[in-house]
């Protein structure tokens, strides 16, 4: 069916190949002054474009060249031809040329704008879409495809209100209602996403690969019953024997949104079978073994991943946070920094980078990471926390208590936050306000052995024996390899005179401190293939 445009393949619509394009978007008056011969050969380019013949389409461009009032909408239509070539740079200078000799060529600009954003350029993307609707502002392709944009780089709200328009024709189309759906589900709006389900079944020959991804939406925001219906349908179509890696690899995303790891491990593996290539599968096989709970296994996977995509930011971004997990710095830094840098607009890839500065202890770069995110998100609960526990690491501690107490004021209920802003009290001396913090938290959080370790050193430093006793007992008891829990115990039991428990204490601390210590010292690197 006839789609409203999509980035992926900017040239479907007709509107590209038909002379009322040239007419009525790339400039009347430049064609009205043109010679019927310099017409008749960008008209006959546009028919030839539009039945695929692009060889025969662009010598007809080339020879409107010549002709100054033409030869603007020969360079709009090279650059066309070059970005169905999917020449993207190339489409992106011919375009540009055009645009210089005639600056209202609204297609030439919505063109322009799907050849920065196939190469990633989504700022650039937006600006050219926006001049296109500047000029035409009922065109409804430059609002569809902007919406895309903003779209993609999760401003769900703006692209919402830019769609606004136009809602109706896209209810009646699949990327268009693939569009509602993202966001739709990405601002919690259950209703309306609930109700693109029956528009989708009106539909009559939706893509097999749209279908898919709006199953995978619906999976995504919880509406089981939609996406297995939607499925359900695409399978019967496809007779469950997917055609195309592709789409085994869209069912396989499908079942793991839906909980069905098994039946997605197969489709996974089935589009894994048809392409060794596949990148893509290989990474969400690895996104499955983390569900799993196995690690080790999904490194593996993000190993072979990142070999056959080794610019793909989505799976260097997945190995350097599962190589964070396991404590690769060395290993996940480059990966998250190259992820970040190619993608600088995904929050998550900046948090996980800002994250394994941390670990790495390059805590000025993760706060200069953070403070990136804190401009776009002062109010985030998240954000406010990391930020805080670096200051609080840094031995800033009045910045520390202040973001701390913001994030618990947007988020009352948080471990990591209430945690750090206890060891902050601590750090400068407030030792009763620390007291009151932990309390807190161990009351709504009683298994958090750090908690019991802290409270329980404080309160044997203000003598409070029997309650500090409490507190280290059960932090070992939870996680019996606390350096610090068997120390502090330890220190506790001198202080009530019990000198060989407190000794065994001191030496369970000291074998476990020399065990870090090895393991700290153990510079573990992946051998990746060239």
């Amino acid at each position: 069916m006839k789609r409203l445009g999509e980035p992926e393949k900017p040239l479907r619509l007709a509107v590209w190949a038909h002379r009322r394009f040239y007419l009525l978007c790339l400039g009347l008056l430049a064609l009205a002054n043109a010679g019927f011969g310099q017409l008749n050969h960008m008209e006959i380019a546009a028919n030839l474009l539009n039945k695929g013949q692009m060889g025969q389409a662009e010598a007809e461009a080339r020879k409107a060249l010549g002709n100054p009032t033409t030869r603007a909408l020969a360079l709009a239509m090279l650059g066309t031809i070059r970005l169905q070539e999917g020449k993207y740079k190339e489409s992106t200078s011919f375009l540009t040329q055009a645009l210089v000799l005639n600056p209202r060529l609204v297609g030439a600009r919505t063109s322009l704008g799907n050849a920065y954003f196939l190469q990633g350029k989504s700022h650039l993307a937006r600006k050219s879409f926006q001049e296109a609707l500047r000029l035409d502002p009922g065109n409804l392709n430059a609002r569809f495809d902007l919406a895309k944009v903003e779209a993609s780089l999760q401003n769900y709200q703006e692209s919402l209100d830019i769609a606004e328009p136009i809602v109706p024709q896209l209810s009646i189309s699949d990327d268009g209602i693939l569009l509602l759906a993202t966001d739709y589900g990405a601002l919690g709006k259950s209703e309306e996403l609930k109700g693109l389900v029956g528009y989708w079944q009106d539909l009559s020959a939706p893509s097999d690969e749209l279908s898919l991804e709006f199953a995978n939406v619906l999976a995504k925001y919880g509406m089981a019953a939609g996406a297995k219906e939607v499925l359900e349908a695409e399978e019967t179509r496809t007779t469950a024997h997917p055609s195309s890696p592709a789409l085994a690899l869209k069912l396989g995303e499908a079942y793991f949104f839906l909980g069905e790891l098994e039946r997605a491990e197969q489709k996974f593996q089935l589009a894994l079978n048809m392409d060794p290539a596949c990148g893509a599968c290989e990474r969400n096989l690895a996104l499955l073994a983390e569900r799993q709970g196995n690690s080790e296994k999904a490194l593996a996977y993000l190993v072979k991943a990142k070999h056959q995509a080794p610019e793909d930011p989505e799976t260097l971004f997945e190995f350097g946070k599962v190589c964070l997990q396991r404590n690769l710095l060395e290993d996940a830094l480059p990966a998250l920094a190259k992820a970040a840098a190619l993608k600088p607009d995904r929050d998550p890839y900046i948090y996980v980078l800002a994250s394994a500065n941390v670990a790495k202890g390059n805590l000025s770069k993760a706060a200069s990471l953070f403070a990136r995110l804190l401009q776009k998100h002062p109010h985030d609960a998240v954000v406010n926390y990391a930020i805080g526990s670096v200051y609080y690491l840094q031995g800033k501690y009045s910045e520390a208590e202040a973001s701390l107490k913001k994030s618990l004021q947007a988020q009352a209920d948080q471990v990591a936050a209430s945690y750090y802003l206890a060891l902050t009290y601590d750090a400068i001396g407030q030792e009763d306000q620390a007291v009151s913090v932990f309390r807190i938290l161990l009351k709504d959080h009683p298994d958090h052995g750090p908690s019991h370790v802290k409270l329980g050193s404080i309160l044997l430093r203000q003598h409070q024996y029997e309650e500090a006793n409490q507190h280290l007992e059960r932090a070992a008891a939870l996680d019996p390899r606390s350096v610090e829990a068997h120390y502090q115990l330890g220190l506790l039991l001198r202080r009530l005179g019990k000198i060989a428990e407190s000794e065994s204490q001191f030496a369970e601390s000291r074998k476990l401190e020399a065990e870090r210590g090895a393991q700290a010292d153990t510079r573990l690197r992946l051998l990746l293939p060239d």
